[in-house]
């Protein structure tokens, strides 16, 4: 469990300032914090959902990871960066943060809330069985781990499902063409048989009849 948050924190920044430090000191305070930067990622806003996810939300987490937390908090938690990827997870760089930010947070915290697993069970399209290795590989300290971008890219199809229709995309008018009938046609040009027919006057006027020859 502490090798694990160990290795997830040499990969982000984790460091409070001291006036972080400070903060964080007052439950009240520090809960307030965490409360709306795992609310701000869901705002309609790409530039806030990106800083918030890649340097505020972990960086205010982790701390209290190895502590005790109530399970309904590790779901708040969870279930935020699951409706910030449904908003944002159409754009690559709110998609990588979210991605990661998720990972971190069911790598730290699942060996000990099993609600996280019944969370990712819902997910809809997840590969439930992918899941379960998933797990077992996490929560067995004895087995090969994966790298982090293996892990993270088996991570992002696991949220695949969450993924909603892009903020630019939401307001689209669709618009359907019915058949339209077919262009008229310019009928085609009859031959006149007769002049093919019928032999002219001028073929009869220069024949030849026998008595010429």
């Amino acid at each position: 469990m502490m090798d694990t948050v160990q290795s997830i924190s040499s990969a982000y920044p984790t460091e409070l300032t001291e006036l972080g430090k400070c903060l964080v000191k007052h439950e009240e305070t520090y809960t307030g914090m965490l409360i709306l930067a795992f609310t701000a990622i869901s705002w309609k806003d790409t530039t806030i959902c990106n800083r918030t996810a890649s340097i505020i939300c972990w960086t205010l987490l982790r701390p209290v990871t190895t502590g005790n937390l109530l399970p309904e908090a590790v779901t708040f938690f969870f279930n935020s960066v699951l409706s910030a990827l449904q908003i944002h997870g159409q754009h690559e760089v709110c998609n990588n943060a979210l991605t990661q930010l998720a990972l971190f947070i069911y790598e730290s915290l699942r060996p000990r809330y099993p609600e996280l697993r019944a969370v990712m069970s819902e997910v809809p399209g997840i590969n439930l069985e992918a899941l379960y290795q998933f797990d077992q590989k996490l929560m067995d300290p004895k087995a090969t781990k994966l790298g982090e971008k293996k892990r993270k890219d088996q991570f992002r199809k696991f949220l695949a499902g969450t993924i909603g229709t892009a903020l630019c995309q939401q307001f689209k008018k669709e618009v359907h063409i019915k058949n339209l009938p077919t262009l008229f046609k310019k009928p085609k040009e009859v031959k006149d048989m007769v002049l093919q027919s019928e032999p002219l006057g001028l073929e009869a006027l220069f024949a030849p009849t026998p008595a010429a020859l």
